[in-house]
Parts: C-alpha cells; sequence; structure tokens
C-alpha cells in the first residue's frame, strides 16, 4: 500500500536536496572566486611591504655609507 502523501513529501523533499545542491555548487564556485582573489591582493600586498622595506634599508644603507665617507 502506497501512502500518497508520503510520496509527496518525498517528492517535495527531493525538490528542496535538488536546490540545496545547485546552491551548494554556486556557493563552492563563489567561494573559490573569493579566494583567488584574496590570494592576488595578498601577494599585491606582500609585494608592497617589501618593496618599502628594500627601498627604506637601501636608502639607510646609502645614508649612514655616504654620511660617514663624507666626515
Amino acid at each position: 500500500m502506497s501512502n500518497p502523501s508520503k510520496e509527496r513529501q518525498y517528492a517535495h523533499m527531493a525538490q528542496q536536496l535538488q536546490l540545496l545542491q545547485a546552491n551548494l555548487v554556486k556557493t563552492s564556485e563563489q567561494l573559490e572566486i573569493m579566494s583567488q582573489h584574496c590570494n592576488k591582493n595578498l601577494v599585491g600586498q606582500l609585494g608592497k611591504v617589501h618593496a618599502s622595506w628594500f627601498i627604506g634599508s637601501n636608502r639607510f644603507f646609502e645614508e649612514e655609507m655616504l654620511g660617514k665617507q663624507k666626515k
């Protein structure tokens, strides 16, 4: 004996699970894109920090070396 109410509930649940699966796939794709963007920005920021430290240390070194040679 089949129960029409149960069949309808299972059909509805199957539709909801398909929708959930589609949303999870979309969310996963969006997280991957966000991760790629964050990695690009992070690498860019680290590059800027590294360049700043290099320029600053180079200027300090030149001032120390040139300053001591002039005296």
